[in-house]
């Protein structure tokens, strides 16, 4: 779930990111052949030129820049925008890459993360903190749910074809995510009448909840949905995988026609939704966004490439109409104009761009079959871009490593390059006669803000979401790697500020030398703007005791500099 307070000071830090590689699990994972399709990577028929080693280096830099097993409880989880928590959300997320990028002992660590902070429903609870504990973040988030539950159900596929082996931790993924499929439908769909408790007792039905512990009928009367939630190539899978075809199907000809209620609001010429609307289509107001509910914001645009893939696997009728409205207009638009945020009349709100918005623009430009051109606000009634011209605009964004614009780049790139297939279909209409067994990569990770990541507050329950703005206090774990950068000879630093020995650590902004005979089994840094060890290149890097320069004068020397009070570095 998206918020995002636009009377926050967008701040641009820049940090080196160093991408190392996390040496205890192999990563030489099978590739997809005519044999055995159903590994990465796919490179399925696309309109665009584009070269894999891109796609690839997009996913390897934000794993080193948002997984962790810091605070994971012996699992693998993705820090949310402040550095420290994780949200159900960045768990689904998180999910997809990993079985998309056949990385599956990292899978396995985040199911087991989210296996051990389910509701009484068997869903995520939304929020966790460093600590472990989901006070203040109590019941899921549908958009969460569904990520999870479609990535499990490709695990499923995988392993009943043979592209993976069994999971190393002993998960079921097929009874899995036939129970979270289960359970989002049962909590996070409104029934008609009374069912579920969330929502309301006088609607038309299967309307798509945005959790499971909502009150809408003394909050919302009208209905409240989240049409960025609405992921309807993922509910023709849920269908055929639970046996419930046509209760899924139900739930996505009911969101189309909300959509198209909301595209048809009077003044709405862009064709666009917005974040948030009731169930008749009108935009609605919430407590948390009194401003911005109303506009093509940050919830809203992930609607485009969640389109875009039904449109992709499966070709509806609705798909095609709604990719060649919203296409339409940000072709009309240009990809190289694309600003963040939209009032439904097509003005831009804000003068920036961001990979977010840009990845979803891209995605309905790329999935259009024939856009038609929109005379509205920013479009000016001529088509500009081309699915080649979305798919090298979004490449080029240096946007990398922040938690939600970067995620969704990534998720932009495996689309329109053909590597995001539908491997539930794949896999069950495929003969596979080379099985390959698949041991995934662990994560690297450096901690690395950037530029235009808006704070947002998550809040899948009723109650006014806390939206007090706060620069990202990050904490990250230890990235490993072989050896420290351009050890040479070696230099010290000057002057030597303090003797220190292992175990030791400091928190804190300043510039320090360091001098020691013992630095123990391990350095590691973060949020630094620069850490040397005898001259050699260690910022922000997990350094092993084994790969240390060779003392001078029987010393290390630690140089630090960090213009944070979240800065850190540790010998242990």
């Amino acid at each position: 779930m998206r918020y995002f307070n636009r009377s926050i000071l967008i701040v641009t830090i820049l940090i080196l990111v160093v991408t190392s590689i996390f040496g205890s699990i192999a990563s030489n994972s099978a590739k997809a052949s005519s044999t055995n399709p159903l590994l990465y990577p796919y490179n399925q028929s696309t309109s665009v030129t584009f070269n894999i080693n891109d796609l690839t280096t997009a996913w390897t830099t934000y794993k080193n820049a948002r997984l962790t097993t810091s605070g994971a409880q012996g699992g693998v989880r993705v820090l949310f925008d402040d550095g420290s928590s994780t949200v159900s959300e960045g768990m689904g997320y998180g999910m997809i890459f990993t079985v998309m990028f056949d990385e599956q002992a990292n899978f396995d660590g985040m199911w087991k993360y989210v296996s051990q902070h389910l509701d009484a429903n068997g869903l995520m609870n939304w929020k966790i903190d460093s600590a472990g504990s989901s006070s203040g973040g109590n019941g899921a988030a549908t958009d969460g749910d569904e990520d999870m539950a479609l990535a499990l159900t490709f695990a499923c596929t995988k392993t009943q074809k043979g592209a993976w082996p069994a999971s190393p931790n002993g998960y079921n993924y097929c009874t899995l995510a036939t129970n979270l499929i289960n359970a989002i439908y049962n909590v996070e769909i409104d029934k008609p009448g009374s069912t579920p408790s969330a929502g309301l007792s006088n609607n038309p039905g299967n309307e798509l909840l945005p959790g499971d512990t909502w009150s809408l009928s003394t909050t919302y009367p009208n209905g409240i949905v989240n049409l960025s939630y609405f992921s309807p190539g993922y509910y023709t899978v849920f269908g055929k995988f639970t046996g419930k075809t046509s209760q899924w199907e139900a739930v996505n000809t009911r969101q189309y026609a909300i959509a198209n209620m909301a595209q048809a609001q009077s003044g709405n010429c862009s064709k666009l939704v917005p974040n948030w609307a009731t169930y008749s289509g009108a935009p609605q107001i919430v407590s948390w966004e009194t401003t911005g509910y109303d506009w093509w914001g940050w919830d809203a645009a992930r609607f485009a490439w969640r389109v875009a893939v039904d449109k992709t696997w499966y070709n509806t009728t609705n798909a095609r109409e709604t990719m060649n409205e919203v296409g339409g207009f940000f072709s009309s638009v240009g990809i190289s104009n694309v600003k963040a945020e939209y009032k439904l009349d097509g003005t831009s709100v804000d003068t920036y761009d961001s990979a977010f918005f840009s990845a979803n623009a891209a995605a309905a430009i790329w999935a259009a079959p024939a856009p038609i051109a929109v005379n509205c606000g920013a479009a000016t009634a001529t088509l500009k871009s081309t699915p080649q011209q979305a798919y090298d605009r979004l490449l080029a964004i240096n946007d990398t490593t922040s938690y939600y614009p970067a995620a969704w780049r990534v998720f932009g790139l495996m689309l329109l390059t053909g590597n995001f297939p539908n491997i539930y279909e794949l896999g069950n209409s495929t003969q596979i006669s080379t099985p390959t067994q698949t041991v995934g990569a662990s994560p690297t990770r450096t901690n690395t803000p950037s530029s235009f990541t808006p704070t947002r507050t998550n809040t899948p329950n009723n109650f006014t979401p806390t939206r007090t703005p706060t620069l990202p206090a990050i904490t990250n774990t230890p990235t490993r790697t072989s050896t420290p950068t351009s050890v040479g000879s070696g230099t010290t630093c000057t002057p030597v500020s303090s003797t220190i020995t292992a175990p030791f650590t400091f928190d804190g902004a300043g510039t320090y030398c360091w001098q020691s005979s013992n630095l123990g089994s391990y350095i590691n840094s973060w949020n630094a703007t620069n850490v040397t060890l005898n001259g050699a290149n260690v910022t922000n890097l997990y350094v092993a005791s084994g790969s240390y320069p060779a003392k001078i004068g029987g010393y290390w020397y630690v140089s630090y500099n960090s213009s944070v009070a979240w800065g850190h570095f540790e010998a242990k």
